[in-house]
């Protein structure tokens, strides 16, 4: 209860340290005139967006009295049974699950960043936009549909507070968006490695899919829009970052007021 109570504070940490980060965007000013450019404004947007997916995260309590939902549908039915694990190996495919995400976390944060082509400052922006859009999206769908998972449905396993959070699955739609960010990122600065980058990320991110059937925490179909979801949304993402800049200028004169607004293409 306490790590619940004290996680809640985290947003607030990152959120200062993302406004204060570094001199670019911070409010400039001259003799007369006062600017406020794009680069301010979006490690504002950046600041909620990370603390409203941790709020989505951590600092709700995901327990639904929900009734039992009606079987699910046969091909689901079907892969359930071809791949899941037995019921003593299960716990061990969905722990294996956790540390394929939690490596994907950790290989996102500190590393990637430092061997992309952009500064640290940008390119750990540019993941964390990635991490916490998908986190929001994925939150919400689940908080949504209240799909229940397998194993409470087949009672392999005592029920918990995200027992009606099946659909989709945020460990593939997580490691998808990590993968194909840092796939992006990644054969940018190594392009003659491009595919072995591309297919190294991409089949983490699949195996992790993989063991979270085999865990009984999900079924194919979660999975399957999990993964498409991650990596489409990484997709726009990085392409939103790199389309271009907005900066608006509030000039002040004593002739007259003005209003400069300019795109950096």
């Amino acid at each position: 209860m306490l790590f619940k109570n004290t996680i809640i504070l985290v947003p607030f940490i990152i959120s200062i340290s993302i406004m204060y980060s570094g001199s670019t965007g911070r409010k400039s000013s001259t003799k007369g005139n006062e600017s406020y450019n794009s680069t301010e404004i979006n490690n504002y947007r950046l600041a909620l967006q990370v603390s409203s997916f941790l709020y989505l995260q951590y600092g709700i309590d995901h327990h639904m009295n929900v009734n039992e939902k009606p079987a699910p549908n046969q091909i689901d039915q079907y892969f359930r049974n071809q791949v899941k694990w037995s019921k003593i190996k299960m716990d061990n495919a969905a722990f294996i699950s956790d540390l394929l995400l939690y490596g994907a976390f950790i290989g996102t944060i500190p590393l990637v960043p430092y061997f992309s082509n952009y500064n640290y400052s940008k390119a750990l922006k540019m993941s964390l936009n990635v991490i916490s859009l998908n986190g929001i999206i994925t939150n919400l769908v689940k908080m949504t549909v209240q799909r229940q998972r397998p194993d409470s449905f087949y009672k392999t396993r005592a029920d918990a507070n995200d027992s009606f959070r099946s659909f989709y699955s945020g460990h593939t739609s997580t490691t998808f968006a990590l993968g194909t960010s840092n796939a992006i990122l990644l054969s940018e600065a190594y392009p003659e490695k491009r595919k072995i980058i591309w297919l190294t990320n991409l089949s983490l991110a699949g195996a992790t899919g993989y063991f979270r059937i085999a865990g009984d925490k999900h079924y194919l179909s979660d999975v399957l829009f999990g993964g498409i979801a991650g990596y489409f949304l990484a997709k726009y993402a990085h392409k939103e970052t790199n389309t271009k800049e907005t900066t608006i200028g509030f000039s002040y004169y004593k002739s007259h007021p003005a209003i400069k607004l300019s795109f950096n293409l």
